[in-house]
């Protein structure tokens, strides 16, 4: 029997996918103890988590018009042209 899957803290959500060599879960990955160990890096994975949190919050209707006023990317280029 399997034990319980480790979730990666930088990617909430996703359980851990090993994905640096000889690591057996978060407690040994470097790239979690240089985030953690990092005061601005720990503050900026502070707020994306509760950006996530408030995004999946609220309403759908809500959700659509808020990814579209933010959307630092702009328009899809593949759609300009199209009518």
């Amino acid at each position: 029997m399997a034990g319980p899957v480790p979730k990666c803290p930088l990617r909430p959500g996703d359980p851990c996918s090993l994905c640096q060599l000889y690591v057996t879960g978060p407690q040994d990955c470097g790239l979690v103890y240089l985030v953690m160990g990092d005061d601005a890096l720990r503050d900026e994975l502070a707020k994306s988590r509760s950006a996530a949190r408030a995004k999946v919050s609220t309403p759908p209707e809500t959700n659509l018009v808020a990814i579209a006023e933010d959307d630092e990317l702009g328009t899809d280029p593949r759609l300009e042209g199209v009518d």
